[in-house]
């Protein structure tokens, strides 16, 4: 099954979320699912992610070519698919 997991990409959040966000991304990982995301390595997102890749999941994220720059983007994704617009983004999660 793949799971979007759609959340602030901003690392200014209370740990908490950030948290249950990791273990969100694990809990997806070790039941065999795979997450898609927006492909943040920052906030939730990249928290989630950071869960997956800690339990050896499958992780797609899915971004506008302009975010492909160094500190914005999951570099360890299973897949990266890059698209032209935020809207083809938002389209395809």
């Amino acid at each position: 099954m793949h799971i979007c997991v759609y959340g602030a990409a901003n690392d200014a959040i209370r740990q908490v979320y950030l948290d249950d966000a990791y273990r969100l991304g694990q809990t997806i990982a070790k039941a065999g699912h795979t997450m898609v995301f927006g492909a943040g390595c920052t906030g939730v997102m990249g928290a989630a992610a950071k869960g997956v890749l800690a339990e050896g999941g499958e992780l797609i994220g899915i971004a506008p070519a302009f975010f492909h720059t160094p500190g914005v983007l999951e570099e360890n994704c299973t897949k990266l698919i890059l698209t032209e617009t935020m809207r083809e983004r938002n389209d395809l999660l």
